[in-house]
Parts: structure tokens; sequence; C-alpha cells
């Protein structure tokens, strides 16, 4: 009897055959689970003959669905019925709740591929899914269980036409969830504010379609309910609560205090089987705005990590990306929110400040994160830098009399960062790479 580990990570599903159940298996799977995002050991599969040459897995877990035609071609539907991903002629896919799906490919010439399906394309691949659905229906129909069954029942009342009504509705709730920390990626995501507060930094275009707002206790948690209403049972596969959108954090501690409330009123957090905690982002100027005292406010409210986009702890590349603050405020943000007892998230760009800028910024970041004093449970993130030719930023190089890298320096300056990262930081913290384009929501 055969025991496989299903892997839900930026990647889609990877199988991993274990052998069979053994205490060398059970502690494989433990070390596992402290690794990965989200690991789940899977019981010897349900199998169904459905000719010589196939073979139908159905893996019916607490939070998941997964059926898989001979582990060549596999699809995985939150509790809802919701198409979450699929493995495809070599191609994962991605869906989000916001009814866009991501196609990732490895091993083409550019080395990886990553692209939103255009609107055919998505169509098309929803048909392919509902298609294969209804053969595995027939087949689950002779010999999966009966939770199996409801399971692929749900999955097939997701038809095209329900698919891509979705995505109205998700608007309809939420403005676009431009980017979430890859640790945050299967988090619920809550607007309390819309938009960022500073929306001017140089390379950022992520936040422009709208103007920075506070929500209204009243408005929060309205939107909180249509949120809930929205994902069913689908939020059973959500640990986390992501407070929205590009730096919540900043709102003044009065009205901070009061839409926390509302996020516990709404949700179990701190407990077994709850949401593990509440997470954000937060700019270097805001987070000097916030005493010790207030940063253990958020704490006790169940605050578990906050995320601060350094960039570069180069003064020079810093004032190219027209950041608020400073790197030294940056710093001394980190030890106030630290000595409070909340975990940080930090950010770097690779590229930042281009050819004639590299060495110092660099130098100077992994400078920045020595002083930090960072420990375990804080994250190094470090993000290639990706601009359009017309961006403020592009200008701003220019002016400096620097250029962009090249995509191999590039990709040497983020290997570098992240080595560098973890050599300051020690073993406790982890760093690793954070690309926009692997986002969706």
């Amino acid at each position: 009897m055969a025991v496989f580990l299903a892997v839900l990570a930026s990647g889609g599903w990877r199988w991993l055959s274990l052998s069979k159940p053994t205490p060398t298996a059970s502690k494989r799977y433990e070390n596992c689970s402290r690794k990965e995002s989200l690991v789940i050991t899977i019981p010897a599969p349900r199998t169904i003959s459905a000719d010589r040459r196939r073979t139908l897995y159905f893996n019916a877990q607490r939070h998941f669905l997964t059926v898989s035609d001979d582990l060549h071609t596999t699809f995985s539907f939150d509790r809802e019925g919701r198409l979450l991903g699929a493995f495809l002629d070599g191609i994962n896919y991605r869906r989000g709740l916001c009814g866009d799906i991501l196609m990732k490919r490895v091993g083409v010439a550019e080395g990886k591929l990553r692209r939103m399906l255009t609107p055919d394309e998505r169509r098309q691949l929803l048909s392919l899914v509902g298609a294969h659905l209804v053969t595995f229906r027939e087949y689950a129909r002779h010999a999966a269980g009966v939770e199996v069954c409801a399971w692929l029942d749900r999955a097939l009342t997701w038809d095209v036409a329900r698919l891509e009504a979705e995505r109205e509705a998700f608007y309809s709730i939420y403005k676009p969830i431009s980017i979430l920390p890859p640790d945050q990626y299967l988090s619920l995501v809550l607007q309390a504010a819309e938009g960022c507060s500073w929306n001017r930094c140089t390379f950022c275009s992520l936040y422009r379609d709208r103007r920075f707002r506070i929500k209204s206790p009243a408005e929060f948690r309205h939107h909180v309910q249509q949120v809930k209403a929205f994902i069913g049972a689908g939020i059973s596969l959500r640990r986390s609560i992501f407070l929205g959108d590009a730096n919540a954090l900043i709102i003044p501690q009065p009205r901070l205090r009061e839409l926390l409330a509302i996020v516990h009123d709404e949700f179990p957090l701190g407990v077994p089987g709850g949401m593990k905690g509440v997470y954000a982002f937060l700019d270097i100027f805001g987070a000097e705005q916030k005493t010790r005292d207030e940063y253990r406010e958020m704490r006790d409210a169940q605050v578990k990590r906050v995320y601060l986009g350094l960039e570069s702890g180069d003064e020079q590349v810093f004032r190219l990306l027209n950041k608020p603050g400073s790197p030294a405020a940056c710093i001394e943000a980190v030890r106030t929110i630290k000595a409070a007892g909340i975990n940080v998230g930090i950010i770097l760009l690779a590229g930042a400040g281009g050819t004639r800028l590299a060495s110092a910024h660099v130098a100077r970041s992994l400078d920045a994160l020595a002083a930090m004093n960072l420990s375990d449970g804080d994250l190094v993130y470090v993000s290639p830098l990706i601009v359009s030719p017309d961006s403020p930023y592009m200008q701003s190089l220019r002016e400096a009399q620097s250029e962009p890298l090249d995509a191999a320096a590039a990709r040497k300056q983020l290997e570098r960062l992240k080595s560098g990262a973890r050599s300051v930081c020690g073993s406790g913290v982890k760093a690793a790479l954070y690309h926009l384009e692997e986002f969706i929501y």
C-alpha cells in the first residue's frame, strides 16, 4: 500500500512516492511539514482501473480534494468545489479567487514561463476541466466513497459560466489584491484600507488605480461578512488573516483597534482550529509613527508578522526608489516591532540602483539586515525589480548615470542577496525569492 505526499505550493501540486507506511516515512512527513507551506500526508489513494492504461486517484482531505489521472493530469478543488489548480501536459495552472488563471511552465528556453491566461484560454481550460470531471464522476460512482462523490458533484456545479460570473462577484467585494508576501498566498485577505498611503515610489504602480482610504468599522464589518459569504466552505483552506491593502497598519491606533476587534468577532484567532493570526504590510514612515506599546497591543490582538519594504540599505538607491523614510529609520522601526514581540518580513529589491550602484546596494542592504537583529520567525524576501521602460524609476536611474542590470547580472545579484541574508541573519531566518509574476489571489 503506497503513501503519497501532496504538496500545494506556488508551483501547484507535486506528488512524491514514499515507501509503505513506516516510522521512517512518518518522520519524513514531520520534517516536510515544517518546511513546506502546506504538506499533507495522503492515505493510500482509492484507485479505479478505468482501463488497462489508466488509474484514477481520488484523495479527499479536510480542506481540498485532489483527483489525478495516472498522476499525469491532476486537479484540485476547495470544499466549495471551486477549481484551485491543475497540472496538464507538463504545465501548472493556478486559479485565483479573482477568477484569473496563472500558467507556469518550466524547462522552456527562457528557463521558466509565467503568465496569465487570456480570457479565451481561461475558458478553454475550464471547459477541459469540466469534461474531465464528468469522466471522473462516472468512475467514482462505482467505487469511490460518498464524500468523494459529493465533492465531485459540487465541483460539477462550477461550470464555465458560473466560474466566470464569480469574477464580477469578487470585484464587487474587493479592490484588486495587487500583491501578498509568498507565505501569505493562502491567507484570507480583508481590506481594512484600500490603496497605499504613500503611493509615490518610482518603481511601483500596483496601487495607482485607487486612492488611499480607511474603512469605517461598519463598512469593514460588512466587507468581512461579504468575504465570508463569497468564499463559503472554501475558507477552510485559509489559515491566516492578511489585513490589506498596502499599508493597513498605518491606520491610527483607535480605528485599528476597532477593526481588529471586528476580525476577532468574525473569526476564531489564536485557538486550535482557528486562524493562525493577522499579518500586514507597513511602510517605514508608518512604522516610525507607532510606539512600542501600540505594537504590543497589536501583538495581543494576534498580529504575528509585519512586512516592510526596505528595498535597499543604500541611501542613494533608496532615494532613487522614492521610498518614504530611510534605511536607518527602517532599522529602528524593526527593532521596535521585534521588541514588542512581533516578527517581521523584510523585502529587498534585486536590481535596484542598476550597474553603477550594484555593489553599494548589496553591501549596505546586508549591513542593514545585520543591524536589525533578526531572529527565528523573521523572513527576508528578495524580489526581482520589474519596471516598465517609461516608469519614473527608469528616468531617475538615467539621471543617476546608471543602467539597468542585464538578466544574468540581476539573477546573480538576487542570489548574492539571498545567500548574504542567510549569512548575516543566521539559521533561524529564512531568505527566499519573492516574484511578482508568481502571485495570484
